[in-house]
């Protein structure tokens, strides 16, 4: 995904591939690399969601008091947590589940806007991979490269177009458990190899897009930048 900020993490795939070809696998530094993948993954996406949750909470469109009763009572909490941290441990990690996170937005229309921002970007993001993939086809067998990358860019297409919502949900939330899992034991807490990680970044990254993109049609995105 070429989308700044997470740029950074294709970079991460990247250097990966470039590894390979120099470091063995049965070396600390790749053996440990899908590791430092998921808490890469997990913390930006982590850090992007919080960060709109926060410009949310600071500048809704609508009051929130009165319109979202669910959010205005987790804010009255008498709790030290940031109120970002609280929404943010609605997106249920163990059960794989995001519907209290959807009910801080308002519940079920809340959640057929992300499923819509999904279905869009869903579109463009295999439309993107055919294009790659159709003008790599006079280039086939010329060189390894060309080879590789249309094997690469044909397997990505074929997954997008297996994806779901409710798959590049569970991807997300199952990245979060990951993250959790390793927070806590990092030598033994994941047993993914770096392509099961990385698909489920292909699949997550199009869900959490999908619902920044929602939370900020919520937020008066106008407040955000001072006016010179």
């Amino acid at each position: 995904m070429s989308n700044s900020p997470y740029k950074q993490l294709d970079r991460l795939i990247d250097e990966y591939e470039e590894y390979t070809k120099i470091i063995r696998g049965d070396k600390l530094i790749m053996m440990n690399y899908p590791k430092l993948f998921v808490m890469s993954v997990a913390s930006l996406f982590e850090k992007q969601i919080k960060h709109k949750c926060k410009n949310f909470v600071d500048f809704p469109l609508l009051p929130i008091s009165s319109t979202y009763p669910t959010l205005q009572t987790l804010i009255n909490e008498d709790n030290s947590m940031p109120i970002t941290d609280k929404m943010f441990t609605k997106l249920r990690a163990k059960t794989l589940n995001a519907e209290k996170f959807y009910s801080l937005f308002g519940g079920l229309s809340f959640k057929q806007s992300v499923e819509l921002n999904f279905s869009i970007m869903h579109s463009q993001r295999i439309t993107i991979f055919e294009d790659k993939i159709n003008a790599l086809l006079p280039l086939i067998g010329q060189d390894d490269k060309y080879d590789r990358d249309y094997a690469e860019f044909s397997d990505i297409k074929e997954r997008l177009t297996c994806c779901t919502f409710s798959t590049a949900e569970k991807a997300y939330l199952s990245l979060k458990s990951k993250r959790n899992r390793l927070a806590h034991d990092f030598i033994n807490g994941l047993s993914d190899s770096f392509n099961d990680v990385r698909y489920f970044y292909l699949d997550a990254i199009l869900y959490v897009l999908a619902l920044e993109t929602a939370i900020e049609s919520l937020t008066d995105t106008a407040l955000l930048t001072p006016v010179t």
